[in-house]
C-alpha cells in the first residue's frame, strides 16, 4: 500500500485538486486564496505544489491530498485513498479484490438500471405527456438523464437479471424487492425516474415520482452500499461550476424544483432528498460557497423546514437567506405559471431567517393573538444578532397591545426577549466558526536565517546536492532544531540526495510534522534563493562553526603548540 500512496502523491496536483472548490492565484512559487476551514477576509491559505501541501497561516489547518478529501468530503482514509487512487488512476492493487469487484458490479448494475429507464420513457406515451405538461422538454430530460419505471412488476429485474447482475445484490442498491425464495419485484412502478449523483457525478441513487395521484408521491433509494443521502445533495454535480463561481447555492426541496430553476436560469439550485437538512449536508455545502437561500415551499411544513435548515446552515458558517415564495407556490409551479423572472424574483428578493420567520407569523396570526408574541418573543430570542434583534423589537413595539407608549412597548419587549434568552436550555444557535486569531508560525522561530536557506535549498532540484552535502555535517547547524533536522535528513538518505518533488520524499524523513516544517521553510519569502545566496549561507554556517572551535581551542590552550594552532586558525578565519 505504501508504494501505491507514494504513487498517488506523486500523480496528484494538488493545485488542481483544491482549485476545484478554491479559488486560487499564483503567488510566487506557491498559491493563494481565501480558507475554506474559517470565515478568512484576507487570503491567508497557501496551496503548495511542489511540497504536495496546503496550510493556512491564520487557522491553523494544513495537510496533503488525502487530509484535504478526508476534511473536506467528511470521509475516512481508506475512502479518501479510493477518490484520489481514481482520480489519479492508480489501481490499488492493495484494495481486497472481492469488494472491488463487488463495488465494480454495483456500478455497472445502476448504469445498466439507468439505461433501462430512459428507454422506457422514449416508449410511453404517457410519461411524456406527463412531462410535457409541466413544460419538461425533450431537452431538459436528456440533460437531466430523466426515465420511467412501467408498471408491469418485474420489469427491470428481468433486464437485470438477463444482464448477467445478482438480484440480491440489486435488492441491496434499492432497484429490486423480495428473495430468491418468492422471487424479485421492482422497487419503482409507473414512475418518473430521476437519477441521483453525487458531486463527483457518480451514479448513486435513483427517486421516483408517481405520473398520477396515490401514494406515496415519491420513493427515493435508501442508503446503499452507494449511497448515503445525508451526505448528496441532488443536482451539485450539475451546480457545483455556478456555485464555486458565485459562493452562493439555491437550496430547494426536491428534483423538480431544481430541474425548474436550472430551466429558469437559477443554475446554483441543489436539493437535499429523502430526509431533513442534514449537517453534513451544510458541510458539503459550506466546501463550495459562502452564502444558501433556501428556496422552499410556502405552506407550512416549508416555513418549519426552512427555520431548521436555517439553523442548520447558520452553525457550519453559512450566510443564510430564506426566499419568500407566493402563497401556494414552489418554484416548480412559479415557473409553469409565472415564468422564470418570478422564480430570480423570489430567489434575489431572500429574508434573513429572522425577518422570514416573523413573515410568516403576520400570515398565520394577527398582533392581538397571544401566540404570534409567543413565537415572536422566541424568534428574536434564539437569533444570534444583537443589532438583528434590537431592529425588529423596535418594528414590533408599534404593533404590541395594550401598550399605547412605544418606549414602554420596546421596554417590556426587550425584558420578555431577554428573559426568554436567559431560560434558554441550549445556546443561541451562532457560527462555529469564530473570527481567527493570526497565529502564523515561522520557521525563524527554531532556524537560524542561514539554516532556512539550507533547508530551502534542499527543497530545490537546482541546489539540493549542495545542501544536502552541507546537510551530512551535523557542526555547521546553529540550532538544536537544525541539527535534529538535518540528523534526520541524512538518515532518511545516507549515500545520496533526494529525487523528485518534496511531496514524494518528505515522508521518508522520520520527524513530527516533517511536512509542515518543510512547507514553512518553502513559504520563507524574505529573498529568491540562488546559488551565490545558498554558498554565502553556506560560508557563514562555516564561519560560526570555526567560531565555535576557536572558542573551545581558546579555553583549552595549555601549550604553546595549541597556542600556534590558534593563531593560525584564527588568521585563515579573517582572511579567508
Amino acid at each position: 500500500m505504501a508504494d501505491e500512496i507514494s504513487e498517488i502523491r506523486s500523480r496528484i496536483d494538488i493545485v488542481e485538486l483544491i482549485g476545484q472548490s478554491v479559488s486560487l492565484k499564483k503567488t510566487g512559487k506557491n498559491y493563494k486564496g481565501l480558507c475554506p476551514f474559517h470565515q478568512d477576509k484576507n487570503p491567508s491559505f497557501d496551496v503548495s505544489a511542489d511540497m504536495g501541501r496546503y496550510r493556512c497561516w491564520s487557522c491553523g489547518e494544513s495537510g496533503d491530498a488525502f487530509n484535504w478529501v478526508m476534511k473536506t468530503q467528511n470521509v475516512e482514509f481508506k475512502e479518501a485513498l479510493q477518490i484520489l487512487a481514481k482520480h489519479a488512476g492508480v489501481t490499488l492493487h492493495s484494495q481486497d479484490p472481492a469488494e472491488a469487484s463487488q463495488k465494480l458490479s454495483m456500478r455497472s448494475a445502476m448504469d445498466a438500471a439507468l439505461d433501462f429507464f430512459r428507454a422506457e420513457l422514449k416508449k410511453s406515451t404517457a410519461a411524456k405527456n406527463y412531462c410535457d405538461n409541466r413544460g419538461i422538454t425533450e431537452d431538459i430530460r436528456d440533460k437531466w438523464e430523466l426515465g420511467f419505471a412501467p408498471d408491469q412488476g418485474e420489469a427491470l429485474a428481468i433486464y437485470l437479471h438477463k444482464k448477467g447482475f445478482k438480484l440480491v445484490e440489486c435488492k441491496s442498491l434499492f432497484l429490486v424487492d423480495g428473495d430468491d425464495r418468492v422471487g424479485y419485484g421492482d422497487k419503482y412502478r409507473a414512475r418518473l425516474m430521476f437519477p441521483i449523483r453525487d458531486e463527483r457525478g457518480d451514479l448513486v441513487g435513483f427517486g421516483g415520482r408517481l405520473l398520477g395521484d396515490g401514494h406515496p408521491k415519491y420513493i427515493n433509494s435508501s442508503d446503499t452500499p452507494l449511497y448515503k443521502k445525508s451526505r448528496v445533495l441532488y443536482g451539485l454535480h450539475a451546480a457545483k461550476a455556478a456555485i464555486k463561481e458565485k459562493r452562493q447555492a439555491v437550496l430547494t426541496e426536491g428534483y423538480l424544483d431544481v430541474i425548474a430553476c436550472h430551466a429558469c436560469g437559477v443554475e446554483t439550485a441543489i436539493a437535499s432528498l429523502g430526509t431533513a437538512l442534514a449537517e453534513d449536508h451544510a458541510k458539503l455545502l459550506k466546501r463550495w460557497c459562502d452564502g444558501v437561500t433556501i428556496l422552499y415551499d410556502s405552506d407550512a411544513a416549508g416555513a418549519k423546514a426552512a427555520g431548521r435548515g436555517a439553523e442548520i446552515l447558520a452553525a457550519e458558517g453559512l450566510k443564510v437567506n430564506v426566499a419568500l415564495m407566493p402563497q401556494g407556490e414552489d418554484p416548480d409551479t412559479l415557473w409553469r405559471t409565472a415564468g422564470p423572472s418570478a422564480v430570480k424574483k423570489a430567489v434575489e428578493g431572500g429574508l434573513s431567517p429572522l425577518e422570514y420567520r416573523l413573515r410568516v407569523l403576520r400570515q398565520r396570526f394577527q398582533p392581538s393573538d397571544e401566540e404570534f408574541w409567543k413565537e415572536a418573543i422566541m424568534a428574536l430570542a434564539t437569533t444570534s444578532s444583537a443589532l438583528e434583534r434590537t431592529r425588529f423589537i423596535d418594528m414590533l413595539a408599534p404593533l404590541y397591545p395594550d401598550i399605547r407608549d412605544q418606549v414602554g412597548a420596546r421596554r417590556a419587549l426587550s425584558k420578555m426577549v431577554n428573559d426568554a434568552r436567559r431560560s434558554l436550555d441550549q445556546p443561541i444557535p451562532q457560527a462555529r466558526y469564530a473570527p481567527a486569531q493570526h497565529i502564523v508560525v515561522r520557521p525563524h522561530s527554531k532556524l537560524h536565517p542561514a539554516e532556512v536557506s539550507l533547508f530551502r535549498g534542499l527543497l530545490d532540484p537546482d541546489f539540493r546536492r549542495q545542501a544536502w552535502e552541507a546537510l551530512k555535517d551535523h557542526d555547521l547547524l546553529l540550532s538544536a532544531f537544525g541539527v535534529q533536522l538535518a540528523q534526520a535528513v541524512t538518515k532518511a538518505f545516507p549515500s545520496q540526495p533526494p529525487e523528485g518533488k518534496p511531496a514524494e520524499w518528505s515522508h521518508r524523513v522520520e520527524l513530527d510534522n516533517i511536512q509542515e516544517t518543510f512547507m514553512e521553510i518553502d513559504a520563507d519569502s524574505l529573498h529568491m534563493l540562488s546559488e551565490a545566496y545558498l554558498s554565502d549561507a553556506i560560508g557563514l554556517l562555516k564561519r560560526k562553526k570555526e567560531q565555535r572551535q576557536l572558542a573551545d581551542l581558546r579555553q583549552a590552550t595549555r601549550d604553546d603548540s595549541n597556542l600556534r594552532e590558534y593563531g593560525d586558525r584564527l588568521r585563515r578565519l579573517k582572511d579567508p
